[in-house]
């Protein structure tokens, strides 16, 4: 079975609008502001995403408010990929507009154990997960997540 490549996967969820204002895909916790949910042509296999509700280009255009429940949802997607016994993750935040950024919508990655100059340069275009692959990882953070109590995070 051939993998959907992300282009093809892009080109597909625009015509419905905004991907991420109207997700088809997993919400692990979700606040007012924010939710959480996986990568869907990860850099790694746990590769999370944390989604401004709010469609915003920039990061500038969320309220203090909106700000700090994203930021409530990156430290429980830390604590999750923590669970997971990874021992270093990174925080990126893909707004604005250029060549490399996929999707019109300020969003951030929360990868584990991935060095910067790695994302977007292996030289091979990014494949979509399989519906096998989505469940396997979704397990994952699930089983973490309920190991995990997000009191004082």
């Amino acid at each position: 079975m051939n993998k959907m490549l992300y282009t093809e996967y892009l080109a597909q969820s625009r015509e419905d609008g905004c991907h991420f204002c109207n997700p088809r895909d997993r919400k692990f916790v979700e606040n007012d502001g924010a939710y959480l949910t996986y990568g869907i042509a990860p850099y790694h296999k746990h590769h999370l995403l944390v989604i401004p509700k709010k469609h915003a280009q920039s990061f500038m255009e969320l309220t203090r408010e909106e700000a700090e429940q994203v930021w409530d949802i990156i430290r429980k997607a830390s604590a999750v990929l923590l669970e997971l016994v990874y021992e270093s993750y990174t925080v990126i935040v893909r707004e604005g507009k250029n060549e490399a950024k996929t999707m019109e919508h300020v969003h951030y990655h929360v990868i584990p154990d991935i060095h910067i100059g790695d994302l977007d340069h292996e030289g091979k275009e990014r494949v979509v997960m399989t519906e096998g692959e989505i469940q396997a990882v979704s397990e994952d953070i699930e089983n973490a997540m309920q190991k995990l109590t997000f009191t004082g995070l």
